[in-house]
């Protein structure tokens, strides 16, 4: 049973005055007559998701990050942030650091911290972020149309590199520079969401979802989940040319930690998307298209690309 399977199980209660409940990046409910409240939650515990060593700073904009990606999927704009902190004792040295890391990321997305809880306990940070949307714009998964072109808004692989760095062939890891190796670091520990492409380019798109558990699984939960398939193409996914020199395009597919946006819109809007890429300076592109196929296809320069695995998942 993996964390989609126990929360069909247990936990998928009905939705009885929120506009949209349990199945999304973020539950949604009303606000005024033009805009949604959009609230979630992550949680990070220790040996999962951080360990001892990791540095409190980053793991401080971390926690705040991976809430906002949530929200700017829903094409919201994230407010306020509470924050459930346990602690085994509490370092000066490393609660400052952590508060650091924390007020940096605030800051650049605008959120502000309103409160929340602090426990004595296993190390464990949990926030709920609460944004709004308008409701002419808001982005759910179940917006997908067929035939839509499917995008990714930059390169993905950096944070899965960083994390299984270790696993990978010592041959391997020779052709590593010490920029990638900058780059992947950076991946995984400060994600950053991309906040102000997702809020000019959400009239144009139909569906999206943050891609945290790798490309390939996410990619289910907006084709797959709502009956449809897709055709991808691995040569157009953004990523950095080592993991296609290497042939590591399963590690750049299903890592996961990316926390960048994968979205559908039809193609008539593809020019302007692509302006708009370009206008923050970002690496996105078209990967695909929506099918009504019922299968996810993977193309590589032509022909058929199999994947061993769809990506993380709680609990296997």
């Amino acid at each position: 049973m993996n964390e989609f399977d126990l929360i069909n199980k247990y936990f998928n209660f009905p939705s009885i005055s929120a506009d949209l409940g349990i199945g999304d990046d973020a539950a949604l409910f009303n606000k005024n007559k033009n805009e949604f409240y959009a609230i979630s939650v992550d949680t990070l515990n220790l040996n999962h998701h951080f360990t001892k060593t990791s540095d409190p700073y980053y793991l401080g904009w971390k926690s705040l990050a991976v809430n906002i990606s949530d929200i700017v999927a829903m094409g919201g704009m994230p407010k306020y942030a509470l924050l459930s902190l346990s602690i085994l004792e509490p370092e000066d040295f490393w609660l400052s650091k952590f508060a650091k890391g924390l007020r940096a990321c605030a800051k650049k997305y605008n959120v502000e911290l309103i409160g929340g809880d602090t426990n004595k306990g296993s190390p464990s940070i949990s926030i709920t972020i609460i944004g709004d949307v308008l409701k002419k714009n808001v982005l759910r998964r179940d917006q997908v149309q067929i035939k839509d072109e499917i995008w990714l808004t930059n390169e993905v692989g950096y944070a899965a590199l960083h994390f299984q760095y270790d696993s990978i062939p010592q041959k391997n890891r020779q052709t590593i520079s010490n920029c990638l190796k900058k780059s992947a670091h950076q991946g995984f520990v400060k994600p950053m969401p991309p906040l102000d492409f997702i809020q000019k380019a959400k009239s144009l798109i139909h569906g999206a979802i943050d891609v945290s558990d790798g490309l390939a699984g996410d990619l289910q939960h907006i084709t797959l989940k709502n009956g449809f398939g897709a055709k991808i193409y691995i040569d157009k996914i953004p990523m950095h040319k080592w993991f296609r020199e290497n042939n590591f395009y399963e590690l750049a597919l299903t890592g996961g930690e990316d926390y960048q946006i994968l979205f559908t819109a039809p193609k008539k809007n593809n020019n302007k998307i692509n302006s708009l890429l370009k206008k923050f300076s970002m690496k996105g592109a078209m990967i695909g298209h929506v099918s009504n196929k019922k299968s996810i296809q993977y193309e590589l320069n032509g022909q058929p690309f199999y994947l061993s695995k769809d990506g993380f998942r709680h609990f296997g």
